[in-house]
């Protein structure tokens, strides 16, 4: 558990350390937040976030700057860069009380554009990319609104920055400094932006939109003081901090003067190190601010530019008022007439190369001339242009070609900065494709020809490495089948056991040989007694043929004979046989040699079969293996799978559309498993994913009822086929649903006929509920934001979602409401109730 502090409100957060969002209990704010994975970078966050707070943006960026040395992908290190860039301030809406973003610094970039807001939702996970482009919309409609406002307002030539008030609201001696120039200026003919006269006009609405335009304008900035915490305070800081930014881009053409009075000039702002900076209790100060100040705006080029518009060629004096007119109307962003007094002049002077610019200029809605540089594509293919080409004078085609290049190395400059990052974020071969071609597109720019071919050589690597990495995993997924066969077969034990069975036979078979000679003896010796006996028998039963009938006591002792003779030769028999039992089949000595060889063979064949089984890897050690491949990981899947599907878990399975952003496509479905049982697992939707009547219609006199509804034909027709593959549709088994429930209408009306159904996807029933959610709160439900979309109606973050179960009536089906009690008084044919699919899957398909 970290304590980590809002960065709305200053609240104490507790979080645990794995969590990116948190909502603060004190202002109600869902925030993403940073990695804290240690308190060093608690505490810079901490730091960070209170200057940020307190507006002082330049303190917080070193901070956030800091962090992103020490580690690259910190989302949120980014984010809060952002924020500092344009300024973000949040503040309490009094409507709702929700804490909603302002801009204090506004840029003619839109914050989608922003390096660090990319790099922010590169490195952000889903739900911090979420809020993240949430606010980053709030912040481009504010900009955009701030925009259109500063664009409406007059151009101005200084911008004084002073510090109004001091900490006990009185007004500071700057400020009557501040006001001395002010009418010193404008009695000059300047145009002054003054915040206490230039403003007071503006109370009620937001200050930023006519500070930016007065920032972007002036030609030069006048930060005065009597203190060094003067120049350092908050706001006049953000101010003069933004305008030092402009001047370093403005080549020449803006200019901060530092002016101060009764403090040492090296308490000034480190910033101002490198300025002339004025003293303002020295004689004369004023009038060489002045003079200054004139040398800088006559310099200026909107100016200079209305200045040549109006001067004519000699015979031409009837089109000079028209062009001015045409060119206070672009001022006035009032595009048509602007254009329609251009064509009085041409119609005067066809060949007036200041109309055409103008028409051109209305074309493009630039309100001056230095405008025509910010265009997003060239317009040199334009007609007006040519045509103001065409009929220009040197300076003017000089002009007119400067913007058109400017644009030209400026998109190219972009492209080319866009082309980097795409190769510095580049890991796979598509994507270093890609990055080649946007390379590609600008060959002949700096060395992009060179960066291309990098970019494809590195494609190629990418390409053979992840063809040598199939091979191997489709060999070790392989060795990993058989393996884990193998360990389900119990191969190795019935390979012992027929080892030894085969030790067994070999080592009787010895035996045997070294007995072959002692059994061949006996054998003789039987068969010879047997032979006797025989011969014997033969003789008594001759002798006592030949006795006479009265010869009754000679033929008894004969019978007596043969009698006894008959049992030894039975015994001999037996013998023998015994013996011949023993050859084990062998007739000589010679097959039994064969059949000991034919056996050793196969013995060290299976020591060798068992060798091999006892060094091969375990199917753990090939997964191991297998976990570092990407293939690899996708053959292990399913494994993956069947281990993770235990009751209570939550499993991914099959997609469909969740998201209102449409462009997100189908997202994959989360299921609780309720039950494992006979390689089956029974499943429900984490989230209700759709809304749908139980029954589209009812008839009068008619139950519902779950086997003749609509919402089961749909489940089984229209969301079976749009949520799985067919190979998922496979695993999907097809289950007897009971009618259970149903006890209530058949005490009414023995005449209704409930049955049970067989369905790959249904709804469960009230008792199947009541079984596998022991809990109201466990039985809560949040419907996607796509079913929200399509009518599934929300309450506390539930909905109400559909059973098979009949209602209390005809009319009605059951379903759990928001609260988590089952209701049996919804009409069938209610739209706003929401779908939770079940399923049964067959593990072992």
């Amino acid at each position: 558990m970290s304590i980590f502090k809002c960065k709305m409100c200053g609240g104490t957060l507790e979080i645990n350390n794995n969590e990116s969002v948190a909502t603060c209990e004190y202002c109600g704010t869902q925030q993403t937040l940073p990695k804290l994975d240690d308190e060093r970078r608690v505490n810079l966050y901490d730091r960070a976030n209170h200057f940020r707070r307190n507006n002082e943006f330049d303190k917080a960026m070193g901070i956030y700057e800091q962090i992103l040395n020490e580690d690259n992908t910190d989302a949120e290190a980014y984010w809060s860069l952002v924020l500092c860039r344009y300024g973000i301030e949040y503040v309490e809406d009094p409507a709702t009380h929700k804490r909603v973003p302002t801009v204090n610094r506004a840029q003619f970039t839109s914050v989608y554009m922003d390096e660090d807001y990319k790099s922010a939702l590169q490195y952000a996970d889903g739900y911090q990319k979420q809020i993240y482009e949430e606010e980053a919309k709030a912040i481009d409609d504010i900009q955009k609104g701030i925009l259109e406002i500063s664009a409406k307002e007059e151009p101005f030539d200084v911008f004084i920055c002073y510090k109004e008030t001091d900490a006990n609201g009185r007004r500071t001696p700057d400020s009557v400094l501040a006001n001395d120039l002010y009418h010193q200026l404008t009695q000059e003919g300047f145009k002054v932006f003054f915040a206490r006269i230039t403003l007071e006009d503006k109370l009620g609405s937001a200050y930023e939109p006519y500070i930016f335009a007065a920032l972007n304008s002036a030609k030069v900035m006048v930060v005065l003081g009597t203190k060094p915490e003067y120049f350092n305070a908050v706001w006049v800081k953000n101010e003069w901090s933004r305008y030092l930014s402009l001047v370093k881009v403005s080549g020449g053409k803006k200019m901060l003067i530092p002016a101060y009075k009764d403090m040492d000039p090296y308490d000034l702002p480190d910033e101002f190190s490198h300025l002339q900076a004025q003293d303002m209790s020295k004689l004369g100060f004023m009038q060489d601010l002045i003079r200054g100040i004139k040398k800088l705006a006559q310099n200026d080029d909107p100016k200079a530019t209305v200045v040549k518009e109006t001067v004519i060629a000699a015979g031409d004096a009837n089109t000079a008022p028209l062009l001015k007119r045409a060119f206070m109307f672009l001022e006035d962003r009032d595009w048509d007439s602007a254009n329609e007094y251009c064509e009085k002049v041409l119609d005067i002077d066809p060949e007036c190369a200041e109309a055409y610019l103008g028409k051109l200029m209305a074309e493009l809605h630039a309100k001056y001339r230095y405008v025509l540089k910010d265009c997003s594509t060239p317009f040199d293919n334009r007609n007006n242009f040519q045509k103001a080409m065409r009929f220009a004078d040197t300076d003017l085609k000089n002009e007119l070609q400067g913007y058109i290049d400017f644009i030209l190395n400026r998109n190219l400059t972009d492209a080319y900065n866009d082309a980097v990052c795409a190769m510095q974020s580049a890991s796979s071969e598509g994507a270093y494709i890609n990055a080649a071609e946007k390379f590609n597109a600008i060959k002949a720019f700096l060395d992009s020809e060179k960066l291309a071919k990098e970019c494809l050589e590195r494609a190629e690597e990418i390409k053979k490495r992840a063809e040598e990495e199939t091979e191997r995993v489709k060999a070790l997924y392989k060795e990993y089948k058989v393996t884990l066969q193998n360990e389900k077969n119990g191969k190795k034990r019935e390979a012992d056991k027929r080892l030894s069975s085969l030790n067994e036979q070999y080592n009787t078979l010895i035996c045997l040989k070294n007995d072959w000679q002692s059994i061949e003896d006996k054998l003789f010796s039987l068969n010879e007694r047997l032979e006797s006996i025989s011969s014997e028998i033969a003789s008594l039963r001759n002798e006592r043929s030949r006795l006479g009938i009265f010869a009754v006591k000679q033929k008894s002792e004969i019978d007596n004979r043969i009698s006894i003779l008959g049992g030894e030769q039975t015994l001999l028999m037996r013998d023998i046989t015994a013996a011949q039992e023993r050859k084990q089949g062998y007739q000589t000595i010679s097959e039994l040699d064969n059949g000991i060889d034919s056996t050793l063979q196969q013995l060290n064949k299976q020591k060798k079969i068992i060798e091999e089984l006892s060094c091969s890897k375990s199917s753990q050690s090939i997964r191991d293996e297998l976990s570092a491949f990407e293939l690899g990981k996708k053959l292990l899947r399913k494994y993956d799978f069947l281990q993770k599907t235990v009751k209570g878990s939550y499993i991914t399975f099959g997609s469909y559309r969740q998201s209102d952003d449409i462009s997100k496509g189908k997202e994959d479905i989360e299921w609780l498993v309720l039950e494992v049982k006979d390689e089956k697992a029974l499943v429900i939707s984490k989230y209700a994913l759709d809304c749908k009547p139980y029954n589209k219609s009812n008839k009068r006199n008619t139950a519902t009822t779950w086997e003749t509804c609509s919402l089961r034909r749909w489940l089984n027709n229209e969301f079976i086929n749009a949520a799985f593959s067919d190979d998922e549709r496979a695993m999907i088994a097809t289950e007897t649903v009971s009618a259970e429930d149903y006890d209530y209408f058949k005490t009414k009306n023995n005449s209704f006929s409930f049955n049970a159904t067989k369905d790959q996807v249904f709804l469960l029933s009230k008792t199947e509920v009541e079984k596998y959610f022991k809990s109201y709160d466990e039985r809560k439900c949040a419907p996607t934001d796509c079913a929200r979309v399509w009518g599934a109606m929300s309450r506390r973050s539930a909905c109400d979602w559909w059973l098979r179960s009949p209602g209390q009536y005809l009319f009605c089906a059951a379903c759990v409401c928001n609260n988590g009690d089952v209701y049996g008084y919804f009409d069938a044919t209610c739209g706003t109730n929401a779908v939770r699919p079940a399923l049964w899957i067959d593990l072992s398909a």
